[in-house]
């Protein structure tokens, strides 16, 4: 079991393992289509006549439906389980551990860039599918450490303070002692002219992305969340260039594969903007990105990461109602990039 925060170089380990043994079957699991895709297509990048006739191929999503006479007739030389981590999700669980049972004495490969379910009681797959058997590991800490990549730098700024303002100055109203009264309304109404004064998001996106033909993935919730960051665009986006190219990438739409493939080849002057929803999540690479936002719409808030050409730094910028809120969703991230 390998684990690597570069994805890309691992999966070339496990297409090595196949190419070296072209009479032999390797089942190939990954959470996605398009990660396994992309995968195939930096390894012909490099070689590019890499055959993947010998891997038969299927998402832990299709091991949920096969029953056992499918499984059988898949009869694996070789597992390789990509992204082995999220196979501690319930139900791709239950298809994973009947797939494993029908071939256990099959060896076993696994890939991740984490062997931790973070958001999962912090459950160790390695242990679960693989004893603790880890055959190479590097921790995100680590590259940035060894200058593999480069440390981040975090950018915050708060959006949508008006309720919090006024929650405050109804409970302020409230208070008994007139002087802490007084003294406090002061205060905040200074709060609440410094907050006026402050960038907005068309001033923050302008200031901190100084690529304006850059390439930029925006993960959504759902498709109407979808339409509505789209409208913002021109917005929040004009500033930094006010001709963008909008591209969109979810599951039930047919054009998805060929958005996702303009977006890549676009190599246009225009800002590029690739909205997605539940797609793309992890384990696609795509070589020229500038930037990832990612929307949380049940708690009105997102993070945006960004590495800078200029300086050997990664960005990150958090917004939420609150600078708590905010402050509290950037620890988040950075505690994932230092355990990582």
């Amino acid at each position: 079991m390998i684990v690597d925060t570069d994805t890309s170089r691992v999966s070339f380990i496990a297409f090595k393992l196949a190419e070296e043994h072209p009479n032999d079957t390797i089942c190939w699991l990954s959470p996605s289509d398009y990660i396994f895709e992309t995968q195939v297509e930096n390894e012909r990048a490099l070689e590019p006549a890499f055959s993947t006739d010998n891997i038969k191929f299927f998402t832990y999503a299709k091991l949920m439906y096969m029953d056992s006479t499918d499984i059988i007739d898949i009869r694996p030389d070789y597992i390789v389980m990509d992204e082995f981590h999220r196979c501690g999700a319930v139900e791709w669980g239950k298809g994973v551990q009947r797939f494993l049972e029908a071939f256990p004495d099959t060896p076993i490969m696994g890939l991740s860039a984490t062997n931790i379910r973070y958001l999962d009681n912090r459950r160790d797959m390695a242990d679960e599918l693989f004893d603790g058997n880890i055959a190479s590991e590097i921790t995100l800490g680590e590259a940035i450490a060894r200058g593999i990549l480069s440390p981040p730098k975090y950018i915050i700024s708060v959006y949508s303070y008006q309720k919090e303002l006024e929650k405050y100055r109804q409970r302020l109203q409230s208070a008994r002692d007139g002087g802490i009264r007084d003294k406090a309304e002061k205060c905040l109404e200074a709060l609440r002219r410094a907050l006026e004064q402050a960038d907005g998001l068309d001033t923050i996106f302008h200031k901190h992305m100084p690529s304006q033909n850059g390439k930029y993935i925006v993960f959504c919730a759902n498709k109407e969340h979808m339409d509505e960051m789209k409208a913002r665009v021109p917005e929040w986006f004009g500033k930094v260039n006010a001709d963008a190219r909008v591209y969109s990438l979810y599951a039930r739409d047919s054009e998805s594969s060929r958005n996702f493939d303009a977006f890549k080849s676009d190599n246009s002057e225009c800002l590029k903007l690739l909205f997605c929803i539940d797609m793309l999540n992890e384990g696609v690479h795509v070589n020229d990105i500038d930037g990832v936002r990612v929307d949380f719409e049940a708690a009105k808030k997102w993070v945006h990461l960004r590495k800078s050409n200029t300086e050997p730094i990664i960005r990150i910028y958090a917004e939420a109602s609150t600078m708590e809120l905010a402050n509290e969703l950037v620890e988040q991230v950075k505690k994932v990039l230092k355990e990582e």
